[in-house]
């Protein structure tokens, strides 16, 4: 069964999913969204769930803190996220650190693929999305 990783931002939501396998995560959409509009996104989570006609074993959802831990003002959002995916989604969703994703997202972009500032902002948040599921198979399995 497939996992789905997702990199929520305040307007952005990095969407990826992994093969039946687990083996390899590929980055989906960049999915725009409304400021502050989380039914927008959860309603895509379901689309999707939909179109894997119930493949999807869990989804990982990226968990941002500080370097040391703390709690910011997007850890409060993916919080308030993730009650929500729990109350219209009927499979398990954990959280996994995403320190440092969208940084090592853009230097795969700008150093290994050659993308320029302006190309890796439409891409980074899916390739997020990638890294978060990379991390957590790396770490589960």
């Amino acid at each position: 069964m497939r996992l789905i990783g997702i990199d929520l931002g305040t307007k952005t939501m990095g969407i990826a999913v992994t093969d039946s396998l687990k083996m390899l995560a590929t980055g989906l959409e960049n999915f725009t969204y409304s400021q502050n509009n989380l039914d927008h996104c959860v309603n895509k989570i379901k689309k999707l769930l939909d179109y894997y006609h119930n493949d999807v074993e869990r989804i990982v959802l990226g968990y941002p803190t500080n370097v040391n831990g703390t709690k910011n003002e997007r850890t409060f959002l993916i919080e308030q996220f993730h009650k929500l995916l729990q109350k219209n989604i009927n499979i398990p969703i954990v959280l996994q650190d995403e320190r440092y994703t969208t940084i090592a997202a853009t230097g795969r972009l700008k150093y290994q693929v050659g993308l320029k500032s302006s190309q890796i902002k439409k891409v980074k948040d899916k390739i997020s999305a990638v890294i978060i599921l990379e991390e957590y198979m790396s770490n589960h399995h």
